[in-house]
C-alpha cells in the first residue's frame, strides 16, 4: 500500500555523483541505504514540459519514490510506501 499525495512535497537533497544519497524530510536527515529503481520521464515537450529523474528507493526504514525536477533543478517526495 502507499500514499500519494496531490501535490509532492519539496525535498532537500544531497547528491554523490549526480545520485540522490540523503534526503531532508520532516526536519531530520535520512541516508539513501538503497535505490531500487530510477527513470526518467520527459513528456509533453511541446506544450508544458515535465522531465524528470525519478527514484524508488530506501532511506530511514521507508520505502520512497523522489524526483528531480531537470527544469527547475527541485527534488519532491512523490510517494510513501508503509
Amino acid at each position: 500500500m502507499s500514499r500519494l499525495s496531490e501535490e509532492a512535497a519539496a525535498l532537500e537533497v544531497r547528491t554523490r555523483d549526480e545520485q540522490p544519497s540523503a534526503i531532508r524530510w520532516k526536519g531530520a536527515w535520512y541516508p539513501i541505504q538503497h535505490i531500487a529503481l530510477s527513470w526518467q520521464l520527459d513528456v509533453n515537450w511541446w506544450g508544458a514540459r515535465i522531465y524528470r529523474d525519478y527514484y524508488k528507493l530506501l532511506a530511514g526504514g521507508m520505502a520512497l519514490v523522489i524526483y528531480h525536477d531537470l527544469l527547475t533543478d527541485a527534488w519532491a517526495l512523490q510517494r510513501v510506501y508503509d
